[in-house]
């Protein structure tokens, strides 16, 4: 009798220590994915601001070779002088007449107590000086970030399109009219 006691108290003391520290992960989970959205929103706001040399700030400069890879790279920009050039293109003939960016479904997680990674969506609506109409796209997107005083900053960031059939499937499927669910729903009823 006083060993089922026993195991029924280290039991319930276990399983307590795991609600504890389930309830702990998710609080932490939480918090960085709200650090982390928290930098993404000033990332957009430069984003939209057309003062793309801006986003250097948003990077740790303390480190000395950032990754950045964009959709549109054939390869990675390595080391900052790559990306100064990507970020700040002075002199170069300038291309984009506005962008505007969105980050969505941000999913972070801590690697360290001063680095974290997150996987999420980029959309990405902007106008080129050498197309006729604006364009979107929805990508994936991965970074690394490091904790400063300042808050988060990226060490390494890269762009993913999907595949040209996921992309094409996402996009036949964003052209529904926006009645039609409705429509199904009365033909299955038949």
């Amino acid at each position: 009798m006083r060993r089922r006691v026993f195991i029924k108290s280290l039991l319930a003391g276990l399983s307590g220590t795991t609600l504890a520290s389930t309830a702990q992960t998710a609080a932490t989970t939480n918090d960085i994915n709200a650090e982390i959205g928290a930098l993404l929103r000033e990332t957009e706001q430069r984003w939209d601001s057309q003062n793309t040399a801006s986003l250097k700030e948003l990077w740790d400069t303390d480190d000395p070779e950032p990754f950045y890879l964009a959709g549109e790279q054939g390869d990675w920009f390595s080391g900052w002088d790559q990306l100064n050039a990507y970020l700040d293109p002075r002199g170069a003939p300038k291309i984009t007449q506005a962008i505007r960016v969105r980050f969505y479904d941000i999913r972070a997680r801590s690697l360290s107590p001063d680095l974290a990674f997150a996987a999420y969506w980029m959309r990405t609506d902007m106008k080129l000086v050498f197309q006729p109409k604006p364009f979107a796209s929805d990508n994936r997107v991965a970074a690394v970030f490091r904790r400063k005083p300042e808050g988060w900053r990226y060490l390494a960031y890269m762009e993913a399109f999907q595949a040209p059939n996921m992309y094409i499937n996402k996009l036949m499927e964003k052209d529904v009219a926006d009645d039609y669910q409705q429509f199904f729903d009365e033909v299955s009823k038949r």
